[in-house]
């Protein structure tokens, strides 16, 4: 199931964004790494005559307004991994990113699905 998108979020400015936040590794928003994130739709980069699309990311649930937490995350490790490892950064297939990343999704969907029963 397609998670929904922020609504009315004024769209980035291509121009001002990192390699991060271009990856998914940082907010689209405020540039914070992600701990946890829902997607803020895409973003089109245009250089000379070739154009790049990009899925970016934001915080979830709300941008900005929630500490960051004090452990470190399954997400935050695996950016920290991914951050140092030249086959991640290179988009190259890297097993430990891949176990990392596998992680981090499991907890986020644990996570939701923890939330989602809890709610009234």
């Amino acid at each position: 199931m397609a998670r929904p998108q922020l609504a009315a979020v004024a769209e980035p400015d291509p121009s001002t964004l990192t390699r991060e936040q271009l990856q998914g590794w940082n907010c689209v928003l405020c540039g914070a790494r992600l701990a946890a994130d829902q997607p803020a739709g895409t973003v089109t980069i245009t250089r000379g005559a070739t154009q790049t699309t990009y899925e970016v990311w934001a915080c979830a649930p709300v941008c900005a307004t929630r500490p960051a937490p004090q452990e470190p995350t399954e997400w935050a490790r695996f950016l920290d991994h991914a951050a140092g490892c030249d086959d991640c950064r290179d988009s190259r297939r890297c097993p430990v990113g891949d176990e990392l990343h596998q992680a981090a999704r499991l907890k986020a969907r644990a996570t939701a699905a923890g939330q989602t029963t809890a709610t009234p």
